[in-house]
């Protein structure tokens, strides 16, 4: 039997297009898999026009790299652009958990700016998942062993690479002919094949429902393209619009001359949620919750895009907002920005636990009105030691920025926190990782509820962005929930407890000025944060107090995530507005 096939194959150029027709069924299968588990929580209900149009798209794309059968003497090499292609969707997937969006020009642009945390993406690879791409190439692989050894045939790659450019032309007319069905946005035709939605060069529209509805393979065609006019710094234009400056004349107070009435420490805590502030994982921040001069909100919002550290940072030291695609700290860390540490009346001192070229920081601190950067790369223990002898050492104004917590969380050996094997592994690292970071924390906070020395000072103490994709949260509260339902361990019990799926961030101020440990439990932002501690500081005619709230004036009167009356500026005009503040370098005229 085999041998009648292989004589059958070696008529003309029938294997050619036998391996082709292999070839690119197996494409388009993988296409269809990626969709599946990237875009399942983008909820795409497309028209069944549009369905169609979209299907069309992602058979043109495998097509299109099919194609290649045609030109290559040696098939094997095929199986070469098979692994690069799972590779690929594989290398999409995990940093599409990772960031909420797929790989793009700024993901290429920023991979030399982060020293020390590659291995963070461990915790992002689901084995069952992503190796099943890899497995359709094996099966791929044992199919074409069954095959021969074929000719080149030149026509043959000609014709299928027109057919699939024409396919990909077809889908483009269904698609922009129906596009208000599925996005509500009026699209424009565009006559290149790989081009849709006027998409903005570096900067577009929405990159995942882009791909959604062409295939993933077609991104590096608006990659290279978006990569070059970055390198070459050729941004869109996007001016302040009359109704910005509009505004701004409401929140832009125009005081430059302001200086802090006291002295002032923000402390970020890499990755830190609400949820894993209680008294068996965290127990002396927890108890700094509930002293007298704190006060605690437990429901901010996180609001980072691009570049989760340097946003956060970007975030609680100007009030703004970052950029709505990108990283500020990439672009635009020459800009002037209305930074709190600008006030300072002496020497700020920025103390961080990695490099400086991670996040831009050479460039960033400075930026923000810190006078000197200390580099202090060690477990958290001994970084909070540093920031205790700079107190002693009559430093009032500090930042301190930790980095154990993040993925993949290998702090944890630190930590002396007994959990059950039986929990997931990433659950289980991040509470005993964040448990290693409360022990780190102790001293300082004894430092500020007994030491003299602290007596004056605002402490602002929270997370820079919340870190788990949902998948593992899913995982994380299925499994508190069932030791709610089945174990009965009594040493264990405060684990039923726990709100994975709570994914929102702590923010603790002390300060003299605060008394009766005021609690705020109602939705908030982390643009709520500037405004909040700059209150405590006696810079009232500041000229920027953010978009932001005041969560002192009212705490627990207002819900801010729903009664958006009290506020200046709602989050939805907050971003764009941010957006073309820094694009524009707002703050320095």
């Amino acid at each position: 039997m085999r041998e009648q096939i292989k004589q059958w194959l070696e008529v003309g150029y029938r294997a050619n297009w036998v391996v082709w027709g292999l070839f690119t069924l197996l494409i388009f299968c993988q296409t269809l898999l990626f969709d599946h588990f990237a875009f399942k929580e983008l909820a795409l209900q497309p028209t069944p026009l549009n369905r169609f149009a979209m299907l069309i798209s992602k058979m043109a794309a495998a097509m299109l790299f099919a194609s290649l059968t045609f030109f290559l003497r040696d098939k094997r090499w095929l199986i070469v652009l098979s692994v690069a292609i799972d590779t690929w969707f594989v290398a999409n997937l995990i940093y599409m958990r990772n960031n909420h969006i797929l790989l793009d020009a700024e993901a290429f642009n920023m991979s030399a700016n982060l020293n020390g945390y590659f291995w963070s993406v461990l915790i992002y690879i689901e084995w069952g998942i992503d190796l099943l791409f890899y497995g359709l190439t094996a099966l791929f692989c044992c199919i074409y062993f069954f095959t021969i050894q074929s000719k080149r045939n030149w026509w043959g790659g000609l014709i299928t690479i027109l057919l699939a450019i024409g396919m990909r032309l077809f889908a483009e007319v269904l698609y922009v002919n129906n596009i208000e069905n599925l996005t509500h946005q009026k699209a424009q035709y565009d006559a290149m094949p790989f081009i849709r939605e006027h998409r903005e060069p570096v900067y577009g529209t929405h990159f995942p429902t882009t791909v959604a509805n062409t295939s993933v393979l077609y991104s590096p065609l608006y990659i290279s393209s978006d990569y070059y006019l970055m390198v070459n710094d050729i941004q869109p234009d996007r001016p302040l619009t009359p109704h910005d400056y509009a505004m701004m004349r409401q929140l832009d107070k125009g005081q430059d001359t302001a200086t802090l009435s006291g002295p002032l420490i923000i402390v970020l805590l890499e990755s830190l949620e609400n949820w894993v502030l209680t008294p068996k994982i965290m127990p002396n921040l927890y108890r700094l919750t509930t002293n007298e001069h704190v006060f605690y909100a437990n429901r901010i919002h996180t609001q980072i895009v691009g570049a989760p550290s340097a946003d956060g940072q970007m975030i609680v030291n100007t009030g703004l907002l970052p950029i709505n695609a990108g990283a500020t700290c990439m672009h635009y860390a020459d800009n002037t920005f209305p930074a709190i540490m600008k006030l300072a009346p002496d020497s700020a001192i920025c103390l961080l636990p990695h490099d400086t070229c991670v996040w831009n920081q050479t460039h960033m601190s400075p930026a923000y009105g810190y006078d000197s950067t200390i580099i202090y790369s060690d477990i958290d223990t001994i970084l909070f030691r540093k920031l205790d002898s700079l107190v002693d050492h009559g430093y009032k104004y500090i930042q301190c920025i930790t980095q154990s917590t993040h993925a993949p969380f290998v702090n944890e050996k630190y930590s002396n926190l007994n959990l059950p094997k039986t929990m997931p592994w990433v659950m289980y690292n991040f509470i005993r990782g964040f448990n290693a970071l409360d022990d780190g924390l102790a001293h300082f906070i004894r430092k500020i509820e007994t030491d003299t020395v602290l007596q004056d000072y605002t402490i602002v103490i929270t997370g820079d962005h919340r870190i788990l994709h949902r998948e593992k949260r899913q995982q994380m509260q299925r499994y508190a929930d069932r030791w709610r339902n089945k174990y009965t361990d009594a040493d264990h019990k405060w684990i039923a407890s726990l709100t994975p799926m709570d994914d929102c961030l702590p923010l603790i101020i002390y300060s003299p000025k605060i008394s009766n440990n005021p609690h705020y439990s109602e939705d908030c932002y982390q643009m709520d944060i500037y405004p909040t501690y700059q209150s405590l500081l006696g810079v009232e005619d500041y000229r920027w107090h953010g978009f932001g709230i005041n969560l002192l004036d009212e705490p627990n009167d207002v819900s801010c995530g729903v009664n958006k009356q009290k506020r200046p500026i709602t989050e939805e005009e907050a971003f764009p507005l941010s957006d073309r503040l820094i694009r524009n370098n707002y703050f320095s005229r």
